[in-house]
């Protein structure tokens, strides 16, 4: 440290040392002259006795480390002589800062997305609790890792494993605070929520384990510290107000502290409310009791006990997980269900998982293409450190006489590498500087590609202090790497070739450029390969289409139980707009279903037919309930028997199945070889399922989850059962979105106080569902072309350099009658020889690479031969195109001046 601090004071120390060395410089000089000695021998006498700057250079070196004053000098002559070369500079730090900026850009998400921890106290000490064989039984409402909401009470007593235990659940309640109700993301807590995770309150009080302590207990609310900032400008008296969940009042208990934003990184809730209150929260799970019933709902997040690992606590808690499965079977509401299944049942044990970072969906569905992008842009990078680095080598070889002049005069080569790699790092951090500072933009635009409520509410596009760290330590690793190969070729050529060179045109380190191009060819192809069979993936998904015309198709939804319906009004409300819908001018046809397409979640279960015998589905079938005219405002096609008609409907309040209509693959799969018509179905698997519902009808496929989906379907009649919500399409005559006021107009006249949760057309609909599709076609299209930019530079300038030194062969080849065309085949034999070992590179690892990138792939292969050879073919034709620039150039050649270099 001392030494760090007389950095900064070098100035007041090299003048006293100034000071000191005159004086016994004046001193000595006195003591010579006093015998006869002339001054100015006495001078000269002393200078060489007293040795001064050697005297300097020591003491220099005890007041400062010496590498790193000889490093610190190193960098101001690299600024001296970088700023001499705008055109190499300019260059250099354009190829650094995209691939820094690029890196930092995709680092942001993953950092937000897989990496950063959760702002709790001790997040490394958090598990997620799941159910494996949770399926075979019961009912699940949510996303994925649900649990029902005993197992979570049944938890909280293993205090011998953990220090507590939570469960929480993403819910959408209609919000009224002020003015209009509006949909908000919220999420139903249990009492420890708050207290085991560490986060206290910044206004008023959390939620606390008395708010759930039994049904109804605790009517009470915690703001999101951002939505009481967004909604309420940060007013202070906002503890104790009410505010409307659907038609239930609340009261407002505070505002949770600043940062929190909740434990799942894609749903960022606008408030919490305990458990005790679901059954306000209008959850579509009919009249089950939550509280004590099978259904599964909720996550379960655990803190571990420091003095218990998780193996121990996963080993731990499957006693008493056993006896918690057999006493469920005792419970009022367990199905019944044959012996085999029981026992496959009763073998179900619970899992656990470190989960520092929380739970997220978002997390599941993006992690891997986000891996992926980060592998792309880190391949970007490396990309750009070739080039770098081949730009250093061919200044290397232009300052050839500079640097056989220097050592000459005694400079070691280790030296000269420093100032080299002095060069290269100052590049890479100033690189870095102009990558970190278009790095928010970039990221912008990356968040652009997923939807809009998802990334305003849970991305940000700022520049943390790990993104800069990030930021610093990527451009050091570019440094190092663009810098190595040309500090460690210093003064390679030998002192005497060096001074042999005419000034400016140095050479050497030929095989070496070679090397790095062909590597930068590799690269460019895998870049290539991997962005073309994205493309195809995208296209080959939008050629394939959801089954359905999308055209002029516009939806929208509504949830009145979450404005405070009863199941009966609302089935009626659903009935009612679904005929004055249809009525409107602006609706060619229209027509409602329960759940929504192509928006990722699916209502599902197995299914029992009654043939000549009794038949259980081998997989999970995805039902919905549609309205009748619903095929025919989509424009799925009828292959059989009849559509709904009103004569399917149930009164409101009437439940009891009638039909139901199957898609194409469902028949192909499970009645094949037999008339699906008037066959009897039912969902579920359990042996006390009575098939009930007969099969009227067969139409096409068409995608439910998304497009990539071709899974069996079943779809029964909307109204033989009380619909509480639904999502209605109409086909609209003009643009959809010329109809979007007369529809709200209609659903106010109904009720001016009930939220339409969205308007969309089917065509954005179906851009929605290809989010990630899009993104990694995009991005790494966009690296794909920047890869096969640098590598032709790269490949440009070693093919240049190579026409360079052969010039004086080349002309003598031409005066001894070689063609022009030879020539040119000279040339380009060198290109082709590096395009044809970086394929040859690059091919196992493509194959290599193919396992981790099939799974986001359609419709084609990770080693589809024909993407292979068209990016391949790309990458060899455009190389080739830069390599003949120079060949073109030295077929062109005067011989006699060729003969006059020397």
């Amino acid at each position: 440290m001392i030494r760090l601090f007389n950095w900064f004071r070098r100035g007041s120390l090299e003048r006293g040392l100034d000071r000191e060395l005159q004086y016994h410089f004046d001193r000595r000089v006195a003591d010579l002259t006093a015998v006869g000695i002339s001054e100015p021998e006495a001078r000269r006498r002393v200078a060489v006795e007293l040795g001064l700057a050697q005297v300097r250079e020591d003491v220099r070196d005890v007041w400062l480390t010496r590498w790193f004053r000889d490093f610190l000098y190193d960098l101001r002559f690299s600024v001296r002589s970088l700023l001499r070369s705008p055109s190499f500079t300019a260059t250099t730090l354009l190829s650094l800062a995209l691939g820094i900026g690029a890196t930092t850009a995709i680092y942001s998400l993953v950092d937000q997305v897989i990496l950063h921890a959760l702002p709790v106290r001790e997040a490394e000490r958090l598990v997620l609790v799941d159910w494996n064989g949770d399926d075979l039984i019961t009912y699940a409402t949510g996303s994925i890792n649900l649990m029902p909401y005993p197992i979570c009470h049944g938890l909280q007593q293993q205090t011998r494993l953990f220090d507590g235990v939570l469960c929480r659940a993403e819910i959408q309640v209609n919000l009224t605070a002020s003015g209009d109700p509006r949909p908000v993301a919220a999420e139903i807590v249990s009492g420890s929520y708050f207290p085991v995770l560490g986060v206290g309150p910044a206004l008023g009080r959390v939620i606390e384990p008395a708010d759930d302590a039994a049904p109804g207990a605790g009517p009470v609310v915690v703001l999101s510290y951002d939505f009481w900032q967004a909604q309420s400008g940060g007013a202070a008296d906002i503890v104790g107000s009410k505010v409307l969940i659907g038609n239930h009042p609340m009261t407002v208990v505070g505002v949770a502290a600043a940062g929190f934003r909740g434990v799942d990184v894609g749903a960022v809730p606008a408030f919490w409310m305990p458990t005790s209150m679901y059954a306000d929260a209008n959850l579509d799970t009919g009249d089950e009791d939550l509280l004590n019933g099978h259904t599964r709902w909720l996550q379960i997040l655990a803190r571990l006990r420091s003095d218990v690992t998780l193996a121990q606590a996963q080993t731990g808690l499957q006693p008493w997980f056993k006896a918690w499965l057999e006493d469920s079977t005792l419970r009022p509401g367990f199905p019944r269900i044959s012996a085999d299944h029981r026992r496959e049942y009763l073998a179900t044990t619970l899992e656990l998982t470190s989960a520092p970072q929380g739970h997220s969906v978002l997390r599941r569905n993006l992690a891997q293409p986000l891996w992926l992008l980060f592998a792309a842009t880190g391949v970007l990078l490396g990309l750009a450190c070739l080039n770098v680095a081949g730009l250093f080598l061919a200044r290397g070889s232009a300052r050839g006489r500079e640097i056989g002049t220097r050592l000459a005069l005694g400079a070691s080569r280790g030296r000269i590498g420093r100032q080299l790699l002095a060069d290269s790092l100052l590049l890479a951090v100033a690189g870095g500087v102009l990558g970190a500072a278009v790095a928010p933009m970039a990221i912008r635009g990356l968040i652009a590609f997923l939807p809009h409520e998802l990334a305003a509410n849970a991305l940000r596009d700022t520049l943390s202090l790990r993104l800069l760290t990030f930021a610093f330590f990527a451009s050091l690793a570019a440094g190092l790497s663009s810098g190595l190969a040309p500090a460690l070729r210093a003064g390679g050529d030998g002192l005497v070739n060096s001074l042999r060179e005419r000034g400016g045109t140095g050479f050497g380190g030929v095989r070496l450029r070679k090397a790095i191009v062909t590597l930068q060819v590799a690269f460019s192809l895998i870049l290539l390969i991997g962005a073309a069979l994205f493309l195809r993936t995208l296209t080959g998904l939008l050629a394939k289409g959801p089954g359905f015309d999308t055209s002029n198709l516009l939806s929208f939804a509504i949830a009145p139980t979450q404005n405070g319906y009863s199941d009966a009004d609302a089935s009626r409300l659903v009935r009612r707009l679904d005929e004055q819908v249809l009525a409107l001018p602006a609706a060619r046809s229209s027509a409602a279903a329960r759940f929504a397409f192509l928006t990722g979640g699916a209502w599902s279960n197995e299914v029992t037919m009654q043939t000549d015998h009794r038949t259980v589905t081998d997989g999970i079938i995805n039902f919905n309930a549609v309205s009748p005219g619903f095929f025919s405002t989509l424009g799925v096609r009828l292959l059989a028997g009849r559509d709904f008609d009103k004569s399917d409907a149930l009164p409101v309040g009437e439940i009891g199945p009638r039909c139901a209509i199957v898609n194409e693959a469902f028949v192909k799969r499970y009645l094949a070889g037999r008339d699906p018509l008037g066959v009897l179905i039912a969902r579920g698997g359990s042996s006390d399922v009575k098939p009930n519902s007969r099969i009227v009808g067969v139409v096409a496929d068409m995608s439910y989850r998304g497009l990539r989906d071709n899974s069996e379907q079943v779809f029964f009649p909307l109204f033989e059962h009380d619909d509480t919500g639904a999502t209605f399409y109409i086909k609209v005559r003009g643009a959809p979105e010329q109809a979007i006021p007369s529809i709200r107009r209609l659903v106010r006249q109904d009720d001016q106080r009930l939220p339409i949760l969205w308007f969309r057309t089917l065509n954005d609909q179906v851009n929605r569902s290809l989010t990630t599709e899009r993104l990694l076609a995009a991005l790494s299209g966009s690296f794909g072309a920047l890869a096969l930019l640098l590598s032709l530079i790269g490949l440009y300038g070693v093919m240049s350099f190579v026409v360079t030194r052969r010039t004086r062969e080349i002309g003598i080849r031409l005066a001894l009658g070689a063609t022009g065309a030879s020539a040119i085949r000279l040339v380009l034999r060198d290109a082709v020889a590096m395009i044809a070992v970086g394929i040859a590179i690059a091919l196992p690892c493509v194959a290599a690479l193919g396992k981790l990138v099939q799974s986001q792939l359609f419709g084609v292969t990770a080693t589809d031969p024909a993407t292979i050879a068209a990016a391949a073919m790309v990458l060899a034709a455009g190389a080739l195109a830069a390599a003949f620039i120079p060949a073109w150039r030295a077929s062109n050649v005067s011989p006699t001046d060729a003969l006059r270099l020397e």
